[in-house]
């Protein structure tokens, strides 16, 4: 009898708890087809699923009831204590109802909670801001940072948040977030707020050098020939040309050569024939247009009201036209300067030219360029090869 007993028993608990699990099934065909409203019935009878609470609190936070929003988010994350989303719509929540000091306790509770975790740190990065918690919002604005992502994002909050006083910006960013911020700060073109970040990656003994190339190419692209030369540790000292015989990589930034190619012509380091050296230049013309080419230079710094003469070596082979290529300086920054070398035509073995100029008054750099001018003529299509080396600027006197 007794063993009959317990056998009704064990029927009647496994018949009560497939009737559970039928009905918790049904409630999670709704969950997860979603096929659910903010109703009454379905509050109450979804209470027990944190997913569907927190779904019921964005709804009413839609719909401006912030009230039940708050109710709904408290209800998820008591059923599910590590529900990250619904800690921090619970934040924004209870900070818009005025209850500050708990939206800012929840938010340290949450932070906590994320540890070293990305998915949550920008949201909690904009809560911080808006609720004034200095710490929270700088330790997670450097997480983002140091992850290399979402940094024009992450550095225009920071904008905003210290009003664009970029001291208060730098005081912020760990060390390793310096470069990022120097960049951005490029993009927008704020030189005079890169000088305060500049001087900061340098106190730290800064020597990357895509960065310093960088950095002197936007000053120079400013027209502050002064601070580049300084980035580039040249203030004070004259330089002449840079890579004046081609023997290194172009690196098309900074003070060195820059240029582009074309189908009309094709630009290229070769170690033969050269005038001096192991390399030299070699500029061809295709013969398809009648065009104008300004797209090989490089610009110069120079001293004020200094006297220079440029010395070139260059050979050439079949370059057709009445007008040839010739050198030309001009001014980069101040004054008005324009100097030009003789056309180069026809074939010709290695030839030296000297170029002699005097920079204007606060002129800090010059550009020498190879130039051709369109021709007017019928038979006006550029063809053949140029081949330059062994370019030097001497300084004849110096400013008095």
């Amino acid at each position: 009898m007794v063993v009959f007993l317990k056998k009704i028993l064990l029927t009647l608990c496994i018949v009560i708890l497939a009737g559970w699990l039928l009905h918790h099934t049904w409630q999670e065909r709704y969950i997860y087809y979603k096929d659910y409203s903010l109703s009454f019935i379905e509050t109450s009878d979804l209470r027990s699923f944190p997913k569907v609470q927190y779904s019921f609190g964005i709804l009413a936070w839609l719909r401006n009831n912030t009230t039940s929003a708050a109710a709904f988010f408290s209800r998820a994350v008591s059923k599910a204590p590590l529900y990250i989303d619904a800690w921090l719509k619970l934040v924004q929540a209870e900070a818009a109802m005025g209850n500050l000091e708990k939206a800012q306790s929840i938010l340290k509770f949450a932070d906590f909670l994320t540890g070293s975790v990305f998915r949550w740190k920008w949201q909690q990065m904009l809560l911080a801001h808006e609720l004034g918690m200095e710490d929270i919002f700088k330790r997670n604005t450097n997480y983002i940072l140091s992850k290399r992502t979402m940094l024009r994002d992450t550095f225009q909050m920071l904008d905003i948040h210290y009003k664009a006083k970029t001291t208060d910006t730098v005081k912020a960013l760990d060390n390793d977030n310096l470069i990022p911020y120097l960049g951005w700060l490029m993009a927008w073109g704020r030189i005079e707020d890169t000088y305060l970040v500049w001087e900061k990656i340098e106190n730290l003994g800064v020597s990357d050098n895509k960065i310093i190339l960088k950095y002197s190419s936007f000053l120079i692209g400013k027209k502050d020939i002064v601070k580049a030369l300084a980035v580039l540790q040249e203030k004070g000292s004259f330089k002449g040309m840079m890579n004046g015989g081609f023997e290194i990589e172009i690196s098309r930034a900074g003070f060195d050569w820059r240029y582009s190619d074309n189908a009309n012509w094709k630009i290229k380091r070769l170690k033969s024939p050269v005038f001096e050296g192991v390399y030299a230049l070699e500029i061809e013309f295709t013969g398809k247009e009648n065009i104008s080419f300004y797209h090989l230079y490089q610009i110069v710094p120079v001293e004020p009201s200094g006297s220079y003469s440029l010395t070139y070596n260059w050979k050439s082979e079949g370059i057709t036209t009445d007008q040839g290529p010739f050198m030309e300086i001009y001014s980069y920054d101040k004054g008005r300067l324009n100097c030009r070398g003789d056309m180069i035509r026809g074939t010709n073995d290695w030839a030296e030219e000297t170029i002699e100029f005097t920079a204007p008054e606060e002129c800090h750099a010059v550009v020498v360029r190879l130039r051709r001018l369109k021709s007017t003529r019928f038979d006006c299509k550029i063809a053949g090869h140029i081949w330059l080396d062994n370019f030097r600027l001497d300084l004849l006197n110096a400013k008095k």
